[in-house]
């Protein structure tokens, strides 16, 4: 080719890349950085554009908004107001308004019957499989995570027995993270009448601009539409020692159970996620998504026929009684295909609306700017701030990104912790001696941006009470970070320096 024409080519490439990213509304950083990724690396900066590059899902009239609608038609109302026994009880009561947006408002706080805390697989996983067992309607499942290997397959066997007895079973895996169980792993429980799907599986004839880079890190089970457990947990032997042998030991997590009217807001997520996926079926077919098995005349997916026995609470909700010192539960979730970033917002408002103490847990500690300068506020305002991450992380990028914002985090006034025993991949945070979030969302910009999520903010001093005895026990078990910890030497501070650099996609 001509040299002229490269050169032409290159300008055009330059002129139009640059206006692209113009019209996107980012950070002026961000958008700056791929300007000079596209002027100076075009082939390399275009693949990787249109691997990580975008933020959003899709617009308005793509897939996933098209499945948000249809939810949106059966999913019971959001209360406006809170509820005034809720916000004459509690100090941090305001919190709960931060998510309950226009565009996306979530459900306030509702009352549950009970909350019961895990911290690890072994107490969590017979508590599920009880309940999977006393299951008498339905049973929705949702992991980002699920592996083939001795509780893996445990679970699919009890869901198949269930089926079996005429239990409505539905199960959404995502389709990157769930990947080593294929269609045979699955076949027992569609044999039995269940029904498998892959969230966002990738499509090689027909790619999408990013979409790769958003997966469900949901972890959800919901029997009968009102209790439901979600947390840390994968359906991973990584989070279990029972049966385990002399394999590695169990991870440290942090799951719960929510009893109660609750419930409702993590079914209307999994109704919005289950419309959007597509079955293990139509992926072997070589389908992208669900809505593309649609017609061209329909707009939406087709809504479950038993969609009534979803929402078993919506009447109920509203007469049942309950004590004073129930707890309180609200559910925020947040995906790259909402406008506001919800769990971002709430755990933003909860740094700084703390006073007494902050302790907070997360296996990967890669905050983004707003986040460390609400916990250089709270140190600054005497807050007792405590976090508590891995000593060795399954990730290495991320526990070398972690030393440089753990060293920043440190120089500030807060108290960090390295968790030695084995992994701990819980993610809470307590503020003072009342709110308590227990979720899915890392302490990073994928959990905040890029991923779908869903955390459980508890408003309750018991709950509060009990996982401070988790958080100081996990400490017990830790050591003090030092800001210069494996700093020395110029390998390991080009590898920090440079994960940090790369902790818009950790």
């Amino acid at each position: 080719m001509p040299e002229s024409l490269w050169t032409a080519v290159y300008v055009l490439w330059i002129i139009g890349g640059t206006v692209f990213l113009l019209l996107r509304r980012r950070r002026p950083t961000t958008t700056l950085a791929w300007i000079i990724a596209f002027w100076g690396l075009p082939l390399i900066s275009g693949v990787g554009y249109f691997m990580f590059g975008p933020r959003r899902l899709d617009d308005q009239s793509g897939l996933r908004q098209r499945a948000r609608q249809a939810a949106a038609d059966h999913i019971p109302p959001v209360t406006e107001d809170l509820q005034q026994a809720f916000i004459a009880k509690f100090d941090l009561a305001s919190l709960a308004r931060v998510s309950q947006t226009d565009d996306d408002p979530e459900p306030g706080p509702k009352q549950a019957r009970a909350v019961q805390l895990f911290a690890d697989g072994d107490s969590a996983f017979p508590a599920i499989l009880k309940a999977i067992e006393q299951a008498e309607e339905t049973l929705h499942l949702e992991y980002y995570i699920w592996e083939p290997d001795v509780i893996g397959t445990r679970f699919r066997d009890a869901l198949a027995e269930k089926a079996h007895q005429g239990v409505t079973v539905r199960i959404i895996v995502d389709a990157i993270g769930g990947q080593d169980c294929r269609g045979e792993f699955w076949q027992p429980i569609v044999d039995a009448g269940g029904e498998v799907r892959k969230f966002n599986p990738p499509h090689i004839l027909k790619p999408q601009p990013g979409k790769l880079n958003f997966r469900t890190h949901r972890k959800i089970v919901l029997i009968d539409g009102h209790i439901a457990f979600t947390g840390g947990i994968n359906v991973s032997d990584s989070s279990r020692s029972f049966d385990n042998g002399e394999g590695e030991p169990a991870w440290r997590n942090t799951h719960l159970s929510i009893d109660g009217a609750p419930a409702t807001g993590i079914q209307s997520i999994f109704l919005e996620d289950w419309l959007y996926s597509v079955s293990v079926d139509a992926v072997n077919r070589g389908e992208r998504n669900a809505a593309d098995l649609l017609p061209k005349s329909e707009k939406k997916p087709a809504i479950p026929d038993d969609i009534w026995r979803w929402f078993p609470d919506r009447d109920a909700e509203s007469t049942t009684p309950m004590t004073d010192d129930a707890p309180w539960v609200q559910i925020v979730d947040s995906g790259p295909d909402e406008k506001s970033e919800d769990i971002h917002l709430l755990f933003f408002t909860a740094i700084t609306s703390a006073k007494r103490r902050l302790w907070i847990t997360t296996p990967y500690f890669v905050p983004d700017p707003p986040i460390e300068t609400a916990l250089a506020s709270a140190c600054a305002r005497g807050v007792d701030v405590r976090i508590i991450i891995p000593a060795d992380s399954d990730s290495k990028l991320a526990k070398a990104a972690a030393k440089t914002f753990s060293a920043d985090a440190s120089d500030r006034g807060a108290k960090i912790w390295l968790f030695e025993p084995h992994m701990n991949h819980s993610k809470t945070m307590i503020v003072d001696d009342e709110l308590s979030i227990v979720g899915t969302a890392n302490m990073d910009n994928r959990s905040f941006r890029l991923n779908f999520e869903l955390v459980a903010a508890i408003y309750d001093h018991n709950v509060n009470a009990e996982l401070a005895e988790m958080f100081e026990r996990d400490q017990s078990n830790s050591r003090p970070f030092e800001s210069d910890e494996d700093n020395a030497g110029l390998v390991n501070r080009l590898m920090a320096n440079t994960s940090r650099l790369l902790a818009p996609l950790l």
